[in-house]
């Protein structure tokens, strides 16, 4: 007997409780518009066969041709009470930083299950009440699947899709999917990187890579925005089936990040029409365990805005200027996986053992040179990717993707930073032999990118960028007298040793003497020569001022967040909270509820950014006047330095007012001597009227040494010279 096709959700109940007056318990076939081959177990009654029949065929709506091909033949269609609960709970919306607890763990409620061995699909009944209830009557949840109706609907296509993985040689394991879904093949299982994923589809999705292939079928099937919350996850589907679900979709990628910066987060937009190559970055070994093999990051070279035009004579927008681009250093972005340290200092113990966060950071590049070159004295290295267009806009979307969701546990040997950005770029890209690779430390990844020819170490366009180790030797040797070796060099244990064991008030000590030496006058020339090199030392005072400062900052900081977070002093209890807060990146601040990367509307404003910015600042106020009670030695220290630095900068600005002012006439009374020789006066004659070369010429009769272009522009000098001609 067939039923017609006249069955609604809306009269769902009085038709069922009609059908199942008159026809009783006999048997009847239901047929309707889906070709999904399914038979129903004995035991299912008429009522949930009807209730199954209208949602598969809503599922094989949704479910491609290419897919329902592959499903094995006659799977059996199964309803069991599965679990005790009365009705589906509302767990989806649950967030990966919220405690669950075992007694919930054991209340877990299970959804169905696809078994391969009976070619059997179990619905937990309560699923099927939840659909025998229609979409209009649902449950509305405020985030995934969007209602309980829809929940129960995507529980069938999870089941088929293990049926479909399970039959045709498990897709869920191969090592593309792995990538892909940000897992890694252990020695007994492969599990999740992303432990503590800030925007998942469903925590489900991590339970194990068969769950999370499953789930994501999901969403690739059931919702338009999976593209864009998605993207390199749902080239992976769509290359599979090779389908689009959605082509009309409304929602667009968003290209909004969010960039780390000493003082907080700044919003930006990260144009893939802006890019003009991504580069391997690689950092020098450090002192630290966490540091000792160096660091490995991925440099976005990314073009500015807008540039001036000499063709068109204006002001043009972005495009791919190339080489330009390596000039906008300011507009670059670093890509770095580091440990998100809660507790304010790095503990080696909880660094072995995964006890730290890892996450996806994106710094300015200038902000990445400061703190490797100046403040950690170690080089880096920029190798540039050989990538195609499309390549780098997969690239872009990963790093989207980890950036809004990534959050799993840094291990300084098997989770370090080499084996995430490795992992990045295999996720990124579908090269065979790439994803094959795997390396421990930084320089096997470069030595595999090399072999794979994603780059070349003899390239000459790769860029070093030197450790400010020299610059801070010569300020030592300029300021304080050489230490010598026996290779003539200055010895850089030395300076370190130095900058350990000597005071503020010893060096302001030192300082004092060289001030107080007197300036020889035998003539102006040899005068200013003097007081030029007098300009250099009170500078390399200041330079290396600094960079004490910057070391002892950095070792009180840690000091100081050790402190607050172990303290037992009750005013600082309640602010060790906020400042953990502070010291803890959580992405859930930044959007709103929701999966992926999310949609412009989701993401908070700078509005609110500033807000969060005055309220961090605020408690770290109130945190830096406790910590001056409690490190009172210290904050005394970092303020002699403070004021060293003030002096040392007063005395060379003083020098430089002193040495322009005699220059300038030193110059003019050059000047006037030479106009009065004819040969010299012709060329202040050529020079006068803009000829460079003349220019050149007129610096070399002064003395280059004084006369510089950036001590004496040549406008100034031309000006000059034409008072005296």
């Amino acid at each position: 007997m067939q039923i017609p096709q006249v069955f609604n959700n809306s009269g769902v109940n009085m038709r069922i409780f009609f059908l199942s007056f008159f026809l009783g318990t006999f048997a009847f076939e239901v047929s309707y518009a889906h070709d999904l081959n399914v038979s129903y177990d004995k035991g299912v009654n008429n009522i949930d066969r009807l209730v199954l029949e209208k949602s598969l065929e809503q599922v094989s709506a949704l479910i491609p041709q290419s897919m329902k091909s592959k499903l094995p033949k006659n799977i059996v269609l199964k309803v069991s009470r599965l679990s005790d609960h009365k009705e589906i709970p509302n767990e989806a919306c649950v967030s990966p930083a919220d405690k669950v607890t075992n007694e919930q763990k054991k209340k877990k409620f299970t959804y169905g299950s696809y078994n391969l061995l009976g070619n059997t699909l179990t619905i937990n009944e309560i699923v099927v009440r939840e659909l025998e209830k229609g979409k209009e009557k649902s449950t509305i949840i405020s985030c995934q699947h969007k209602s309980l109706y829809e929940r129960a609907i995507a529980t069938i296509i999870h089941e088929l899709t293990h049926a479909y993985d399970l039959n045709n040689g498990r897709v869920s394991n191969t090592i593309e999917f792995i990538n892909k879904a940000g897992y890694k093949k252990g020695l007994l299982r492969t599990k999740s990187k992303n432990v503590q994923a800030m925007r998942s589809t469903d925590l489900y999705e991590l339970t194990n890579i068969s769950e999370s292939f499953a789930t994501n079928m999901e969403y690739f099937l059931m919702d338009s925005e999976f593209l864009c919350r998605k993207p390199t996850m749902f080239e992976f589907y769509r290359n599979l089936l090779g389908v689009d679900p959605y082509p009309n979709r409304n929602c667009s990628v968003s290209n909004k990040i969010m960039v780390s910066s000493p003082n907080g987060y700044t919003q930006m937009s990260l144009l893939n029409n802006r890019i003009y190559r991504i580069d391997y970055l690689l950092a020098s070994p450090g002192k630290g365990i966490s540091s000792g093999f160096g660091h490995s990051m991925f440099r976005i070279v990314t073009c500015a805005p807008e540039r001036f035009d000499p063709i068109a004579n204006k002001t043009i927008p972005a495009t791919e200027f190339g080489e330009k681009c390596l000039n906008d250093k300011m507009h670059h972005l670093v890509v770095s996986y580091r440990a998100n340290m809660d507790d304010g200092k790095l503990n080696y113990l909880k660094g072995l053992t995964g006890g730290y966060p890892s996450m996806l950071f994106l710094l300015n590049f200038n902000d990445v040179l400061n703190e490797y070159n100046r403040d950690e004295l170690r080089d880096i290295v920029s190798y540039p990717l050989n990538l195609s267009k499309k390549e780098r806009d997969e690239f872009i979307s990963r790093v989207r993707e980890e950036h809004w969701n990534y959050r799993g546990a840094y291990k300084f040997i098997t989770n370090n930073c080499a084996v995430e950005s490795y992992d990045l770029l295999k996720g990124a890209l579908s090269n065979t032999e790439l994803q094959t690779r795997s390396s421990l430390f930084p320089v096997g990844v470069l030595k595999d990118l090399d072999e794979l020819n994603f780059l070349s170490v003899k390239d000459g366009s790769i860029e070093q960028y030197n450790a400010s180790t020299e610059q801070i030797i010569l300020a030592y040797n300029k300021a304080y007298g050489y230490k010598l070796t026996n290779n003539n060099k200055t010895d850089k244990k030395a300076v370190v040793k130095f900058i350990d064991v000597s005071t503020a008030a010893e060096r302001l000590e030192r300082f004092n003497q060289f001030s107080k030496t007197q300036i020889p006058a035998s003539d102006m020339n040899a005068e200013l020569t003097y007081l030029k090199e007098r300009l250099v030392v009170s500078s390399s005072f200041s330079v290396l001022e600094q960079q004490i400062s910057r070391f002892l900052a950095l070792k009180f900081r840690k000091k100081a967040s050790g402190m607050l977070m172990n303290s037992k002093d009750e005013r600082l209890t309640a602010l060790s909270n906020e400042v953990r807060e502070m010291l803890t990146v959580n992405f859930f601040d930044f959007a709103d509820i929701g999966y992926g990367i999310p949609l412009n509307d989701e993401i908070v404003s700078d509005a609110d950014l500033k807000e969060k910015a005055i309220l961090n600042s605020e408690a770290m106020m109130k945190t830096e006047k406790f910590l001056k009670e409690m490190m009172p030695q210290e904050f005394a220290t970092l303020e002699s330095i403070t004021q060293n630095t003030q002096t040392y900068n007063m005395h060379a600005l003083s020098l430089r007012k002193e040495f322009r002012a005699k220059l300038e006439i030193y110059i003019k009374q050059v000047l006037k001597n030479l106009s009065r020789e004819a040969y010299t006066k012709s060329i202040l004659v050529k020079a006068s009227s803009g000829d460079s070369s003349q220019i050149a010429k007129v610096r070399e009769l002064i003395g280059n040494e004084l006369v510089t272009e950036k001590e004496i522009l040549d406008a100034k000098l031309v000006k000059w010279v034409k008072e005296v001609i």
